[in-house]
């Protein structure tokens, strides 16, 4: 018997990166890694601390609105001497030797340039945009946890930042059978729904394998366990 779990990404901006680059660009649909992470975050597991058993996930998504992809910039101010000999004192109270390094926030490692002036970086969002995706397990106890964890968050569940809260209705419940199966018959509410991209979440750059033309519908009735 299998058994899926569907959740709803839909908001007015998410953010689905695959690269640590000083330009955050957005993937056009939610990334394995990503959804995992969200997952982890539900039933509070720590940063790195992931349970393994979640990678062993089945995730399918269906693109039901494709949203459009805007930009803005961020300006990052690079620490002063005063602030970084107060860190350093503080290294040195708590044991810590030498002085404190501003690491850029950006995955590199790079050490901040005192007085070097300010960083601008690009940030990419998906605007509007819908995703319904379905997710399974080997063992259905798992799925039942998911199920309870995302009605139930132990941290926030967000897409992809955390300032992207999902829109109303998220969580919509566990239904019988394999998620390729079920995502390609559940109503959609896309005005154009005679084509609608499918996608195996099998890692964080992924590519339609298939197109599915499910009902449609204009109340959320059908959504409803």
């Amino acid at each position: 018997m299998t058994r899926s779990l569907l959740l709803r990404f839909a908001a007015p901006q998410q953010s689905w990166g695959s690269t640590e680059l000083s330009d955050r660009n957005s993937e056009p649909l939610p990334t394995r890694s990503g959804v995992v992470g969200m997952l982890a975050a539900a039933l509070g597991a720590a940063r790195g601390d992931w349970p393994a058993w979640l990678w062993a996930t089945d995730i399918w998504v269906r693109v039901d609105r494709k949203g459009g992809l805007s930009s803005d910039f961020h300006t990052v101010g690079l620490a002063a001497t005063s602030v970084q000999d107060i860190r350093s004192r503080h290294r040195q109270v708590t044991g810590g030797r030498g002085k404190a390094d501003f690491i850029v926030p950006l995955g590199s490692g790079t050490k901040w340039t005192l007085g070097g002036g300010t960083m601008v970086t690009n940030r990419q969002y998906l605007a509007d945009a819908e995703f319904l995706v379905a997710i399974s397990h080997v063992d259905v106890d798992r799925v039942a946890e998911l199920a309870h964890a995302t009605r139930n968050p132990v941290f926030m569940t967000y897409l992809g930042r955390k300032a992207f809260a999902p829109t109303f209705p998220f969580h919509l419940g566990v239904r019988e059978g394999d998620p390729r199966a079920i995502l390609a018959v559940l109503p959609t509410r896309a005005k154009e729904a005679s084509q609608l991209s499918l996608h195996h979440l099998l890692g964080d750059q992924n590519y339609a394998i298939d197109t599915v033309q499910p009902p449609t519908m204009t109340t959320l009735e059908g959504w409803t366990v």
